[in-house]
């Protein structure tokens, strides 16, 4: 394993960034005794974990502490700097930025950390991340909000504030998770959060968060409309949980086209505009839903709904050589207490096709 420590020294603070095995940990002590401490620690605990496990080489988090000195707007000023003068090093060019700004060039200091902590520069060159990031301000494009998640959601600290936020805390509560004392940053992130919160994929994972949790207590199902591009990750929360909570009745109408696999080895792989459904590793059938709402009589939209995916499924398994393609329809029936069906639908590559309509819970 090859590691890069970087030490930067803040007044009284010492910011420490660990770069190693596709990893960056961000750190900060207020005295020497804690930095070798922490150092010790978290070097020790990296090579512990990388000993006994794939842990952080599979993890989608590779960031590891959460660090912020600027706020959003001028995080996204420096970055654009640094994307449209690529020529040269890029810290001269942090450098020059400073200089072209009237700014101290020891403001570095909590620059590159802040940068570090979101995945924005390492090894002292910006990111594909932060070149995404510039363009996008460069574009002036709405997708702002959306880069920004997915950016955030690298940091393992706050992945874990934005699940928290999608499961209904509120940003205040969510931040204490952080373990900020200072108010720029309190305020920094909570800002950060803010417009994270905004993005079509925060609103997606809130609404499957929502469905989960219907899926696990019942109750009333309280959010109609999934929000947009959002819609086969329903689906799959939908299929996963048929799988693992339905199984008798799922391998009854998969058997009944013909079809056989291990429900305790079934994985989906999204592609495109559908899913994929693995056992061992291979690729055996398709997966394609939608998601509508409607009222206690639901037949008519489910069926029409159904009769739209059914040549794609089908074309699917052509194209793919598969055994099957399931369409999964959860319908949610709004009421003074909304409520979800699904009504799956599966087909074997011979043509034959059956269906069946699911209360859940």
């Amino acid at each position: 394993m090859d590691l890069s420590i970087r030490i930067i020294q803040e007044s009284d603070e010492y910011q420490v960034i660990i770069e190693g095995d596709g990893v960056t940990r961000i750190l900060k002590a207020r005295s020497i005794n804690e930095l070798m401490s922490s150092l010790n620690n978290e070097i020790r605990d990296l090579l512990t974990t990388r000993e006994s496990s794939d842990t952080l080489r599979s993890s989608t988090c590779t960031l590891r502490g959460w660090y912020i000195r600027l706020p959003v707007a001028k995080l996204l000023e420096i970055v654009t700097f640094l994307v449209r003068n690529r020529q040269g090093d890029d810290t001269e060019n942090l450098m020059k930025y400073l200089d072209s700004h009237g700014l101290s060039r020891s403001n570095y200091r909590v620059i590159i950390p802040t940068l570090s902590a979101l995945g924005l520069w390492k090894q002292g060159r910006i990111t594909r991340e932060a070149e995404e990031l510039g363009k996008a301000v460069i574009d002036g494009t709405q997708e702002l909000p959306n880069i920004l998640y997915r950016i955030a959601t690298r940091n393992c600290a706050l992945k874990e504030v934005i699940d928290r936020l999608a499961e209904g805390l509120s940003i205040n509560d969510a931040i204490k998770l952080l373990g900020l004392t200072r108010r720029d940053e309190i305020n920094y992130t909570s800002n950060l959060l803010e417009i994270i919160m905004s993005s079509d994929e925060f609103k997606c994972l809130q609404y499957s968060k929502t469905l989960e949790n219907y899926l696990k207590s019942g109750g009333c199902f309280i959010a109609l409309e999934p929000p947009r591009n959002c819609v086969l990750n329903q689906v799959i929360t939908v299929f996963n949980y048929l799988m693992n909570s339905k199984g008798f009745y799922m391998m009854s109408i998969l058997s009944d086209v013909d079809v056989t696999i291990n429900l305790n080895l079934v994985s989906t792989q999204l592609s495109d505009e559908h899913a994929l459904i693995i056992q061992g590793g291979k690729p055996v059938g398709a997966l394609i839903g939608d998601v509508i709402t409607t009222n206690n009589n639901y037949a008519p939209r489910a069926r029409e709904a159904v009769d739209r995916l059914e040549p794609i499924a089908t074309r699917i398994i052509k194209a793919n050589n598969l055994l099957f393609s399931m369409i999964v329809v959860p319908i949610v029936i709004g009421d003074e207490c909304p409520k979800v069906k699904a009504y799956v639908m599966v087909g074997n590559k011979m043509g034959d096709w059956i269906a069946r309509v699911f209360d859940l819970p």
